[in-house]
């Protein structure tokens, strides 16, 4: 398996994992599947900028996962030593280990780039991904109550957050 930065032809194995995600509704805060189109935007966004990478894990040209790195409040300059990280996994390779490989090399990455401030916005019912950020040193820094709706669930947010050294 190799770790790597996204290019466009792995946009309809992001949007697939993706949807796995918005499928079983533990852990996007979308209510209806995403097409490729849709999420071509945001993609393009993040291959050519510098600041705000994907990295994919792959194993015999295949997805397996994925990871971005986002602006904090976009097109706010004060915010710019900080980032938002997201990550999913395709679902047959869930609790392997792979979620943690990508967090480490999206860290190593925003430390290089400058970032301080690394966030992650997670539903209170994603367990797997609080615990993850929790066995890596991040912090609850913030609690939304009831801030998003599915499927007539009100559900809450949590901002973790970890300082780079």
């Amino acid at each position: 398996m190799i770790i790597r930065k996204a290019v466009e032809t792995d946009l309809p194995a992001v949007v697939e994992i993706l949807n796995h995600g918005i499928k079983t509704r533990n852990s996007v805060g979308y209510n209806e599947s995403q097409t490729v189109e849709a999420m071509k935007e945001w993609f393009e966004e993040h291959l050519l900028g510098l600041r705000f990478p994907i990295l994919v894990a792959e194993e015999e040209g295949r997805v397996l996962g994925w990871i971005s790195l986002s602006p904090y409040r976009k097109g706010r300059e004060a915010f710019n030593r900080a980032g938002e990280v997201s990550a999913y996994i395709h679902e047959d390779h869930h609790r392997t280990g792979l979620g943690q490989k990508l967090l480490d090399e999206m860290l190593r990455l925003a430390g290089g780039m400058g970032y301080k401030i690394i966030f992650a916005i997670v539903l209170d019912r994603n367990n797997p991904s609080i615990s993850l950020l929790e066995k890596n040193n991040f912090e609850r820094w913030a609690f939304l109550p009831e801030v998003a709706e599915i499927d007539g669930i009100l559900l809450n947010h949590i901002y973790f957050g970890r300082r780079l050294s």
